[in-house]
């Protein structure tokens, strides 16, 4: 597995309008192997409450962070070596661009909320399209992750779980760590 740095940058957040789909967009960032997610625009502590809960319970290092400047944080991770990939319907096509983007050991991916002003699209070093229809950021993350790592994190074992899922046919099995114990 390539050893690459991937966080994801979540534009323009805005209090209970967004707090379901933000969640969700934190849920797959951890899940498919972002190392963080800073949320830019409107804080909520809430968010970032349960997100750090299930990280806790589900194992794995996943950080949270608030700005205020979308700018800002993506000057401060292109000083750092970051490419800046912005996710958007608009862009290139992401299975044109994926050779490029694998090739970069640090990635920053910004994917928006609200109306996404034009500079968003000047800072970034791509804008990328997963398809040119419209659809939910939280998949275009969760299909750009498994384009950027080639599948490798589904395979990703979370250290520090507490509590795991045992793949059934049929049913739910989740479990305690190093217990045969099984919720029900």
């Amino acid at each position: 597995m390539v050893k690459r740095e991937i966080a994801v940058l979540r534009y323009g957040h805005r209090l209970v309008r967004d707090y379901r789909v933000t969640s969700h967009c934190c849920l797959v960032a951890r899940a498919f192997g972002a190392s963080k997610i800073i949320i830019s625009g409107d804080q909520d502590g809430g968010i970032k409450k349960s997100v750090l809960d299930v990280a806790k319970r589900w194992g794995g290092k996943f950080e949270i962070g608030f700005s205020e400047s979308w700018e800002k944080t993506v000057k401060e991770f292109r000083k750092k070596g970051y490419f800046i990939v912005h996710l958007t319907m608009y862009g290139l096509p992401l299975q044109k661009e994926i050779e490029k983007i694998r090739k970069k050991n640090k990635i920053l991916i910004i994917i928006g909320s609200q109306k996404v002003e034009p500079k968003v699209y000047e800072e970034s070093d791509a804008n990328i399209a997963v398809t040119g229809q419209p659809h939910s950021e939280i998949a275009a993350l969760a299909i750009t992750l498994d384009w950027i790592q080639q599948g490798e994190e589904l395979e990703k074992k979370f250290k520090g779980a507490k509590i795991s899922v045992k793949p059934m046919e049929k049913g739910k099995n989740v479990r305690k760590v190093n217990q045969s114990k099984c919720f029900k």
